[in-house]
């Protein structure tokens, strides 16, 4: 009677009788047959469940947030694209060529066209100056254009824009020419009728300031011949839009790079607002963060798994060898059977992922007030990729331990088998992280980062424990017999104690991270929106209107805000030479306080008259004894309550494109031939997403004395106080109001919908911590089997040891709570400095919750994994180890 390598994967056991052994020859359909043998032998004896439970946990939480962001990012970039009223913009100062829009239709886009220009209308009543928009049929492309039949009445969606013959105007324009709807309006030479109110236009803080300058017109571009006021200079802005798949604007993209030369720009919600922009950096960098630390928790509960399932199979790969298997059959069946495991690991994290996110789509429908896209296929990817990388990075290296197991091991139970370097799993599981992580976020920083934070907690973790461990030999000697026990467990168990408690630190940092930077970030961005947040500028102020437009606010019932002065100058000379600059988008001063007259021409460099030197085109500046809100000098210092004139402080982005530093001495040209100096004596970073009044430049008081210039300035109306805006223009009518409603509802609906993403994506990394505590202490279970059993024959009841795990698991919890809550410190100091642009204050209660959460958490979650270690009795364990 003889017993096959087959026999042996059915059987492993050593209860059949003595049978002749013989090695049948180890074809590859032999190995395929043995492979899933071992496959279901493994999976009903609960070996491989908890590995392929971590396979499916990587899969599903990286596929399911995946999904999730994707299809938000996709939604939030299409929402936004609703400011464009297209998903591209070409703009320029001149009419486009004909084969240029020709060439969008013929790659499938649609198109659109705008013109914008300011211009005076005249009712039989009145005039008003008003900022006139001309639009074709097709506008708007993305977006709703709201209309009312009455002045300040609701808004309705409406398709395209005012038909020929035509004009629709902002509410505040009817009772500043005292006129009604229906009545003739005269548009330089035209005359159009009324027909609608304007109540919202999805791209109305689109373009230059002076476009925006006054209340909204609209008529047909049909109609802008006939009203003969766009002349030969006349200053014009044109905008033609587009939209159509990624796919399709790409390639236009392309091919209009090489014609534009520099004329016009092609741009998208990014490049045209940078308010919208940075809220959706930050929206992608958080969500992307979340996403980091499940691939890292994936990562090492798929390593702790498998290398429990490698060291319980030593003994096994023995039998085999002896039977004839060779190393290299050993790898290809094991190798096999991981295949296998992944495969289906795969799939069914695919479909668990879906549903994941398609529950949190649901749980979410009625705060993500937009619709979302269809996914892609690239989630599916990632999450695959997550697991076949984790697999040959946390799992591979225990498997290769197997092929060096020695036969003799059959004999010889204490033989070591793993023969290969102790640091190669670390090695190749750190590496494996670190692609891992590169290739989900392609961010160096947040990589570097994540990964300095966790090399930091490895150093901080080896010191702590071993004081703790070498603390515990003296506590243990005066404490109880529970106490006891657990610090002399805690200290058998050396090396894989500092094992948990660092994948314990990792888990509740992890965790710290996301709850205190989603709270900051979401604090921070509320406070740059607070309710009082300002709704209209206020410009072309001269100084002897100030007191009478303050006292004719305080006379509604509105505060008035800080005036600042403001004026045009451009840079000649940096310390006599003249400046090179790197190339400057106008868009740079997107902040609607920089915008000047030069719209697209700012920030470009150019030629003076007469032969004088080249300067860079103009910016807003001002000049003040206080530092500006949102403002921080982090260069030199700031004037004095005697400040004299000649100084200068420069944003300091913008003096490091310019070349410039603290001490130099910049000529300015402030029109009229005049050029002055002055000195760099600060430099400062700004805040410019804070709907406030921002500068590159900041003069000294009594440096631009007696050259002019006009004020600036903001207030607060709600939709009912309105109205007053004509009372004001009617009093003072030559200052210009802009109204950024829009802009600052845009990026509150972004922040909304962001807070709803990060709390969904806390909880996802929850439940991959709490998987990753249970797969760790897990990997503990065979010893401890041997352990409570030869205790409980030594006379310790369950109520003993059960006691002793509690202590053991809570006093692990504790240190990794306080390390993990340094390690956030430390973590978010550096994300919210550097990454996400905030302040930084330390969490004085994550000091207390941290170790509490780590004691309860890790305390309860251990003591469920060991509860079959008490129960099962001696008896059992030992004959099963005997």
């Amino acid at each position: 009677m003889s017993t096959s390598v087959q026999d042996l994967a059915t059987k492993p056991g050593g209860d059949a009788p003595a049978r002749r052994v013989t090695a049948e020859p180890m074809t590859p359909a032999t190995l395929l047959r043995l492979s899933l043998r071992l496959l279901w032998r493994d999976w009903q004896g609960g070996e491989l469940r908890l590995l392929f439970l971590a396979l499916v946990m990587a899969v599903t939480s990286v596929t399911g947030i995946a999904l999730f962001t994707d299809r938000l990012e996709q939604a939030l970039l299409a929402e936004s694209a609703n400011m464009l009223a297209a998903d591209r913009v070409l703009s320029g100062r001149g009419e486009a060529p004909a084969e240029w829009i020709e060439e969008a239709r013929t790659l499938g886009l649609r198109t659109a066209e705008t013109m914008a220009f300011g211009s005076m209308v005249f009712s039989d009543n009145g005039n008003v100056l008003v900022s006139a928009k001309a639009v074709s049929d097709a506008y708007p492309l993305r977006g709703q254009l709201l209309v009312s039949d009455r002045a300040f009445g609701p808004g309705v969606p409406i398709d395209g824009g005012p038909p020929a013959g035509e004009v629709w105007v902002e509410s505040r324009v009817l009772p500043a020419l005292g006129a009604d709807i229906g009545d003739i309006l005269y548009v330089g030479n035209a005359e159009l009728r009324v027909t609608r109110v304007i109540v919202q236009e999805p791209d109305r803080q689109q373009g230059g300031m002076m476009e925006n300058a006054g209340p909204r017109l609209m008529l047909n571009t049909a109609d802008v011949p006939a009203t003969e006021v766009i002349q030969v200079g006349s200053r014009v802005n044109y905008r033609y839009l587009f939209a159509g798949d990624a796919a399709a604007l790409e390639a236009y993209a392309e091919w209009l790079s090489t014609r534009t030369n520099g004329e016009f720009r092609l741009r998208d919600v990014r490049d045209e607002s940078s308010e919208v922009a940075e809220a959706l950096n930050r929206a992608e960098s958080f969500l992307l963060l979340g996403s980091l630390f499940a691939v890292l928790l994936a990562g090492v509960a798929i390593a702790l798994t498998a290398r429990r399932y490698s060291e319980r199979h030593f003994d096994y790969v023995a039998i085999l060898k002896t039977l004839g298997c060779t190393s290299g059959q050993i790898m290809t069946l094991y190798m096999s059977i991981q295949v296998v495991l992944v495969a289906i690991a795969i799939v069914l994290g695919s479909f668990l992922g879906w549903g994941i996110h398609a529950l949190i789509l649901r749980a979410l429908a009625a705060v993500i007030a937009v619709d979302l896209p269809p996914a892609g296929f690239s989630p599916y990817v990632v999450g695959s990729m997550t697991a076949i990388i984790c697999l040959l990075s946390f799992a591979l290296p225990p498997l290769l331990a197997l092929r060096k197991t020695s036969p003799l091991r059959v004999l010889r139970k204490d033989l070591d088998s793993n023969t290969l370097s102790a640091r190669l799993p670390y090695v190749v599981g750190f590496v494996g992280s670190l692609v891992l992580i590169l290739w989900y976020s392609r961010d160096v920083v947040l990589t570097s980062v994540l990964v300095l934070a966790v090399a930091g907690v490895v150093l901080l973790l080896s010191g702590l424990s071993w004081l703790l461990l070498r603390s515990g030999n003296s506590v243990g000697m005066k404490a109880g017999n529970a106490w006891k026990l657990a610090m002399s467990a805690t200290r058998r168990r050396r090396k894989q104690n500092v094992l948990q408690i660092l994948v314990f630190s990792l888990t509740i940092m992890c965790l710290l991270i996301l709850t205190l930077l989603r709270t900051d970030l979401i604090r921070d961005w509320q406070a740059q929106l607070p309710e009082n947040t300002p709704n209209h500028f206020l410009m072309n102020v001269t100084e002897g209107q100030i007191p009478g437009i303050e006292a004719f606010f305080r006379s509604h019932g509105v505060e008035p805000n800080q005036f600042f002065p403001m004026m045009s100058v451009g840079v000649t000379r940096i310390n006599g030479e003249e400046p090179r600059p790197q190339w400057m988008d106008d868009d740079e001063q997107s902040n609607v306080t920089e915008r000047s007259a030069g719209g697209s021409d700012q920030g470009a460099e150019e030629e003076g008259e007469d032969g004088r030197p080249r300067r860079v085109s103009n910016r807003q500046v001002t000049w003040t004894s206080r530092l500006p809100n949102d403002n921080e000098i982090v260069a030199g210092q700031w004037w004095d309550e005697n400040p004299q004139p000649g100084f200068v402080s420069l944003e300091d982005d913008y003096a490091e494109r310019l070349g410039a530093k603290l001490g130099d001495t910049i000529e300015f040209d402030v029109g009229q031939g005049r050029l002055i100096e002055a000195q760099v004596q600060s430099l400062r970073s700004v805040r410019w997403d804070n709907m406030q009044p921002n500068f590159f430049i900041i003069f000294s008081p009594g440096t631009l004395d007696g050259l002019g210039g006009t004020y600036l300035s903001t207030a607060l109306m709600a939709q009912q106080e309105k109205v007053m805006i004509n009372e004001l223009l009617r009093e003072f009518p030559t200052i210009v109001v802009i109204e950024i409603d829009a802009l600052i509802e845009q990026i509150q609906n972004i922040i909304a919908q962001v807070t709803s993403a990060i709390e969904l994506i806390a909880g996802l990394v929850l439940v991959c911590g709490a998987l990753v505590l249970l797969a760790c202490v897990t990997a503990t279970l065979d010893e401890r089997f041997r352990e409570n059993a030869i205790l409980r024959t030594l006379g310790a009841g369950r109520k003993l040891i059960l006691s002793s795990l509690l202590i053991e698991f809570a006093s692990i919890g504790l240190m990794a709570g306080v390390i993990a809550t340094l390690g956030a410190e430390a973590c978010l100091y550096y994300l919210q400095t550097e990454v996400f642009q905030q302040g930084f204050t330390l969490h004085y209660w994550a000091w207390l919750a941290g170790p509490l959460i780590g004691m309860v958490l890790i305390g309860l979650l251990g003591l469920m994994a060991t509860r079959r270690v008490v129960n099962t009795s001696p008896l059992t364990v030992l004959r099963h180890i005997g």
